[in-house]
């Protein structure tokens, strides 16, 4: 009877030892998948950021270099506006005196703003204040993009997009008489011209791209009431 009963506790015993030992092999398994799908999972991780990186870099450069000839363009009809002999009153050799040339002007600034769809196009004295334009030309230009413009005296841009109640790109060009600035002509392209390059961005399910200006403020984002309501990218990026 002792004898049976010796080999039955040896049984149990050994029983209970392979219980142990292959728990303790299930939990190390189950401890290597979670190891390893761990360092899969950051592996992978990085293998998308530097991806994501590599074609984020050349994308983000091209779509600078397009949204850089759209304001080229925009300029190039600026200053062909500011040079336009109308401008002057020389394309009716300067006969019918002061009459005649403001209505030559505005002649040439109606037709720019609707042959380059222009919210707004007028010309500004020396103070910045309005001569002749459109109905939606401002009466007065705003103080530091009027700065800009006098101490570039050269084509400027302004570097907010805000028009009024809506978005706008803003640019001006001296008009000279003999070498000497007499006004400025000023015009707001529609927002158009930068939303359709940000548009085309496809960034995947929840990518966006947008684009700042120097101080940080959001100029060109597809939410447009974050460029109105002045968010900067500090705030769009939690700081």
């Amino acid at each position: 009877m002792s004898g049976n009963k010796a080999d039955s506790r040896g049984r149990e015993m050994k029983r209970s030892l392979n219980g142990r030992i292959l728990r303790n092999t299930l939990l190390n398994i189950f401890v290597l998948v979670l190891v390893c799908c761990g360092i899969m999972w950051a592996a992978m991780q990085s293998l998308a950021n530097n991806i994501l990186l590599d074609s984020l870099q050349p994308m983000a450069r091209q779509s600078a270099k397009t949204v850089e000839a759209n304001i080229h363009m925009l300029a190039d009809r600026m200053m062909n506006i500011a040079g336009d002999p109308r401008m002057a009153g020389e394309a009716g050799g300067g006969a019918g005196g002061e009459e005649a040339l403001r209505a030559d002007r505005e002649q040439l600034l109606m037709e720019a703003a609707k042959i380059y769809e222009l919210y707004a196009i007028g010309l500004y004295d020396l103070e910045g204040q309005l001569v002749q334009g459109t109905d939606t030309a401002p009466q007065r230009l705003d103080g530091e993009f009027f700065s800009l413009l006098q101490e570039t005296d050269n084509m400027t841009t302004d570097s907010s997009t805000k028009f009024q109640e809506g978005l706008g790109i803003t640019m001006g060009m001296p008009v000279k008489e003999e070498g000497e600035t007499t006004l400025y002509v000023v015009g707001v392209y529609k927002y158009d011209t930068l939303n359709d390059v940000i548009s085309s961005i496809n960034l995947g399910r929840h990518g966006i791209a947008y684009m700042v200006n120097h101080g940080g403020a959001i100029t060109g984002h597809p939410d447009q009431t974050l460029v109105l309501e002045g968010e900067t990218m500090e705030g769009l990026c939690g700081g």
